[in-house]
């Protein structure tokens, strides 16, 4: 009391009592629990991908709400699947028995990295695709191209197409060993050709890494290039290309080129707009092509089409027959 300096205690009526007894988070470390303290940091341990959150309030007539929503209600306990770029926050609501008051208790858990199912992310269509490789050596991504009956992988490096022919001998794919001699670096797009059959994303939905900063993971250079997008709107994806110095992004769906030119109508971009009419999902790849003319690149190339690059061996999208195209022909288009 401020008054003689003494410390007085009451007894808290049980009817209006919204304070947890125990809280805890399998496999979640958030330290020693106490009912008076209502935020908590959770650190998950190794390889801890969903957790069982465990809450008991004080009074046996109060309620608690966990959210978010159980991930896996034929299991037993509160499942919650601990993903996304920022972490996962729990929070655990308590409320009274008369239902005057209540509590929330928040637990914010760091991000957790999700291994892949495969690590070739994206749906292969016969002809062409762009895929994303979880990183690894150039051997370990020719098994897993050829286990999704990818033929040949295409990387973009400074305008050119790089080609990986997974059944020609060693010589045609020097360039592309070279390019890669320590190992294909996480999160790399890469342009496939299949035979088919097609197949899905066996991958899903995956956040980007905690530690990515930026809307868009690639080297834009001048000309055409390759590169990953965090993920939302089409809005959001051209504010962020227009910052980087992009014109114009190409999607590949079911082997066909989708375009956004930045400075463009709406007609124009009327079928990007409609393939991502729920908004562009986390690391989805693109070509994006750069403000300035690639050096190497074709003399009248424009921004309704990605260009040819100047190689030996180069994807053409248009076309399923056959994988690829002489120095000269226009591809991807």
């Amino acid at each position: 009391d401020a008054n003689d300096g003494k410390v007085y205690s009451y007894n808290m009526p049980d009817a209006i009592d919204a304070r947890l007894a125990s809280l805890s988070l399998d496999g979640v470390e958030i330290g020693e629990f106490d009912a008076r303290s209502t935020a908590y940091d959770g650190v998950p341990g190794e390889g801890v991908t969903v957790t069982v959150v465990t809450a008991e309030a004080t009074q046996d007539d109060a309620t608690v709400a966990i959210e978010p929503p159980d991930a896996d209600e034929a299991t037993d306990g509160h499942q919650v699947a601990l993903a996304g770029r920022d972490g996962t926050t729990v929070t655990v609501t308590v409320t009274s028995a008369d239902g005057s008051r209540t509590r929330d208790y928040v637990v914010a858990v760091e991000a957790v990295e999700q291994a892949w199912a495969h690590s070739l992310k994206g749906a292969v269509a016969e002809g062409f695709s762009l895929l994303v490789y979880e990183g690894g050596s150039v051997e370990e991504l020719a098994t897993a191209a050829g286990s999704r009956g990818v033929t040949s992988l295409y990387a973009l490096h400074q305008g050119d197409y790089i080609p990986y022919i997974l059944e020609a001998p060693a010589f045609v794919n020097r360039d592309f060993v070279e390019l890669f001699t320590d190992g294909v670096p996480a999160l790399t797009p890469l342009i496939v050709k299949s035979d088919g059959p097609p197949s899905g994303d066996p991958v899903g939905d995956v956040a980007p890494p905690a530690d990515w900063s930026g809307c868009l993971l690639g080297e834009v250079v001048a000309g055409f290039s390759t590169v990953v997008y965090a993920g939302g709107s089409v809005e959001e994806l051209a504010d962020c290309a227009g910052s980087r110095g992009v014109t114009a992004l190409y999607a590949l769906d079911d082997g066909e080129w989708a375009a956004y030119i930045l400075a463009a109508p709406d007609f124009v971009n009327r079928d990007f707009g409609e393939l991502f009419a729920d908004g562009v999902p986390a690391l989805t790849p693109f070509v994006v092509k750069g403000e300035e003319p690639a050096p190497a690149g074709p003399a009248e190339a424009d921004d309704s089409s990605p260009p040819a690059a100047s190689g030996d061996a180069t994807p053409d999208a248009s076309s399923s027959e056959g994988g690829t195209v002489g120095t000269g022909d226009r591809a991807p288009e």
